[in-house]
């Protein structure tokens, strides 16, 4: 079990030490065996809220994605719009 700090108030420099304190007292063994198991611990995380599931791939129906109808539905909203006239002055 690793040691706990408890303080009256906040103080970062009081934690900063302490963990560096408790880093050094670590071999690099255990340093790595605690990472190891962090990023397992966060890998699980992410596993179990499905953000590390395999990509899908997405079939087109027939129809969809077309660019002639793509640009169809472009011009006919372009044609729908109105754009104020400018006064050319000379």
């Amino acid at each position: 079990m690793s040691p706990v700090l408890k303080l009256r108030e906040h103080d970062e420099k009081k934690e900063l030490l302490f963990e560096l304190k408790y880093q050094m007292s670590l071999t690099t063994r255990q340093r790595f065996e605690m990472m190891m198991k962090k990023s397992k611990e966060i890998r699980d995380l992410l596993e179990k809220s499905g953000h590390r599931t395999p990509f899908e791939i997405i079939k087109r129906t027939e129809g969809s994605g077309r660019t002639e109808e793509i640009e169809d539905l472009i011009l006919q909203s372009l044609k729908k719009l109105s754009y104020p006239r400018r006064r050319v002055s000379r």
